[in-house]
């Protein structure tokens, strides 16, 4: 009799485990970035994380490289739920962030933590919400500042004169027309090679992106002028979201937000930090600067980046003033 227990007792116990193991949400993650890199390192954090305060009811699986999704597709691949969870730069996104990507403006400065929060803050503010109707922000983390980066040093640094540079999206594309140079748009992962055979003069990218796409092989100048951050975001389809089993959207929600903003902020500034060193340790390579009257020609020169944007939006100025708000706010540390 006491066998027979015992042995009800442990087929009891296995069926509770299967059905709870069947029951686990598995979250599809997908990095977008080279396996073993320091972002993998980082996104996988944070779905240990997650996994961790789902205490078993989910599992968030981080995929590397851009096999399930890239920059240009992730959008559609979350929406369509190839993958649950996506990472983009709004700017290129089509026309489906005209507002969110005010932080891609060119001089209101160069302060990531700022940058980051500041994007959230306008996020939860309301003025933003008919570009998020059908997806939930996770958090937002610029990649740091945008600046001009050689192949070869150039013989004026003030003059871009035709040369081409690898831009991501609209605004920086706009500021480099305006500096006499030719914008070209093509996927991070083609950056490299373009640069090897000439086909690009240069680019117009963020320190963070050094490390995963090894551009210190191929750039040898670099020239550091605020022409905007680069605004991303990780993020989930809404409808996949409030499909899930609450104790699965808290842990989500526990690791989301102004919090969860502020670190990546803090890991893409970083990973520009530990490139820039290494850069300027560097005898090969060269490290430059405007002067004062220089700096000023082009803020002066890139000003219609700002008018235009804010003009060609019904709530141009209100989100252009509320973010700047939110920035200088987070820059002090409020």
């Amino acid at each position: 009799m006491t066998r027979t227990i015992v042995k009800l007792a442990a087929i009891a116990v296995a069926i509770a485990w299967a059905g709870s193991a069947s029951a686990q949400v598995r979250l599809i993650f997908a990095s977008q970035s080279p396996a073993g890199t320091p972002n993998t390192v980082f996104f996988n954090s944070w779905a240990q994380k997650v996994n961790e305060a789902g205490k078993g009811s989910v599992r968030v699986e981080v995929r590397d490289g851009e096999t399930l999704a890239n920059m240009m597709n992730s959008y559609d691949r979350v929406t369509d739920d190839v993958i649950q969870i996506g990472w983009i730069f709004h700017s290129l996104i089509g026309n489906r962030f005209p507002l969110s990507d005010v932080n891609s403006l060119p001089f209101i400065g160069d302060n990531n933590h700022a940058c980051s929060i500041a994007s959230w803050r306008l996020y939860k503010s309301g003025l933003l919400d008919a570009e998020y109707k059908d997806i939930m922000p996770l958090w937002f983390g610029c990649l740091t500042t945008n600046y001009l980066h050689w192949a070869k040093e150039p013989k004026q640094v003030d003059d871009l004169g035709g040369l081409k540079f690898r831009v991501s999206g609209k605004i920086p594309a706009q500021a480099i027309q305006l500096l006499g140079g030719t914008p070209v748009s093509m996927p991070p992962s083609e950056m490299y090679e373009a640069l090897q055979r000439g086909t690009l003069d240069g680019l117009v990218t963020t320190w963070a992106a050094y490390e995963p796409y090894k551009l210190h092989e191929v750039t040898n100048t670099h020239l550091e002028i605020p022409l905007g951050g680069i605004p991303s975001m990780h993020f989930m389809s809404r409808k996949k979201f409030e499909s899930l089993p609450k104790q699965v959207q808290d842990a989500i929600s526990a690791n989301t937000g102004e919090e969860a903003s502020r670190n990546a902020g803090e890991f893409f500034l970083g990973a520009a930090t530990r490139a820039r060193a290494s850069i300027a340790a560097s005898d090969k390579q060269k490290i430059i600067k405007l002067t004062p009257q220089q700096y000023d020609t082009w803020k002066n020169k890139v000003s219609g980046v700002t008018e235009s944007w804010i003009k060609e939006r019904s709530t141009g100025q209100q989100v252009y003033d509320a973010y700047v708000k939110f920035y200088n706010e987070a820059a002090g540390n409020k």
